[in-house]
């Protein structure tokens, strides 16, 4: 418990003073009824209690006033849904129909979701985060409004913004204790190092790996940056799933096409590793298929926001101290009276 003006407490000193005179009784009196008749009994035992009853209301109004408070403590605001994160191609290969096909299915999911966090973020030779994950449904889609082709680079670096994805997913949880530069050198290699890890076993300790999934809007053709099989080998290892909403690329990749087919095929492979699925987006019926999966998926307690504040608790010994100053009122005035 901590108090907000301990300074009030200095009133207790003249109250420990009266306190003194009045029991020694070295005090100007005053009239009153009990002094007209000695009282007997248990009149007696009861009217006796008249001065620690009133002293115990003054002593109990003069702690109210110091404003008494707990410590601090966190408050929880929390919903029950999905934390999703939608990874974005917009390198040169998406100009034009392929950019606005991915925008109107982006659009459409986002309106299907008032109860999920979702956050938007953007590749092409390099990665950006958008939106953090959030329910601001107007946000998102003034966001998505203004996504457009070749925004951050022509070339295609789909495991930046897989990786990118994940970090916006757990900016929370970074803290002090992990860094992205780090973990994006600890998944880029043959294996997961330490460092990744570690970050894996402190996220499952802190339970903070359910319902997140990542969706990657793209044409399935990267030509620089990690290899996305690294991001999606962590994400299968903490138990998240990828999701890939494909679409034809509308121009041209720079890479030859049996080598981009090869690559269409390797990541359908590593995000079918993770428990996702790979959708083709000009397929209507595919892109439903889609809205179910994702419907599909268990939600679980979300954490929005974390207050820390204190609970104030003057109102108890405020109570406690008027009854007791109305049962010395009672004792004084009314007790005598009482056959």
């Amino acid at each position: 418990m901590t108090i907000a003006y301990p300074w009030f407490l200095l009133l207790l000193i003249p109250f420990g003073l009266l306190f003194f005179f009045w029991r020694g009784k070295k005090y100007i009196g005053y009239s009153s009824l009990c002094y007209i008749e000695e009282p007997k009994g248990h009149k007696k035992i009861v009217s006796g209690l008249f001065k620690p009853v009133f002293f115990g209301a003054i002593f109990f109004l003069i702690v109210a006033i110091t404003y008494p408070q707990t410590k601090y403590y966190e408050e929880e605001t929390s919903i029950r849904g999905r934390e999703i994160a939608l990874c974005i191609d917009t390198s040169f290969s998406t100009t034009g129909e392929a950019i606005e096909t991915i925008k109107k299915i982006v659009g459409d999911f986002v309106k299907r979701r008032p109860n999920d966090l979702i956050g938007i973020t953007i590749f092409g030779t390099d990665a950006a985060l958008i939106v953090v994950p959030t329910m601001e449904t107007q946000l998102l889609e003034k966001s998505l409004e203004r996504i457009h082709a070749s925004q951050v680079g022509y070339q295609t670096a789909i495991g930046e913004g897989l990786f990118t994805s994940i970090a916006a997913l757990f900016e929370k949880e970074m803290d002090k204790q992990f860094t992205i530069t780090e973990l994006r050198n600890s998944i880029n290699r043959e294996y997961l190092a330490d460092y990744a890890i570690s970050f894996i076993k402190e996220m499952e300790r802190r339970d903070v790996l359910k319902n997140k999934l990542v969706i990657l809007f793209t044409d399935g053709i990267y030509n620089i940056g990690i290899s996305p099989e690294r991001p999606l080998r962590l994400l299968k290892r903490m138990g998240i799933k990828a999701y890939v909403v494909a679409v034809k690329a509308s121009d041209v990749t720079g890479i030859d096409p049996d080598l981009a087919a090869q690559h269409i095929e390797e990541l359908k492979q590593a995000v079918e590793s993770t428990g996702g699925k790979y959708f083709h987006a000009e397929n209507f019926d595919e892109v439903a298929k889609f809205y179910r999966e994702i419907d599909k998926i268990e939600k679980d307690k979300i954490i929005v926001e974390r207050i820390s504040r204190k609970k104030d608790l003057y109102i108890y010994p405020t109570c406690i101290g008027l009854f007791l100053l109305i049962l010395a009122i009672f004792i004084e005035n009314f007790w005598i009276r009482i056959p």
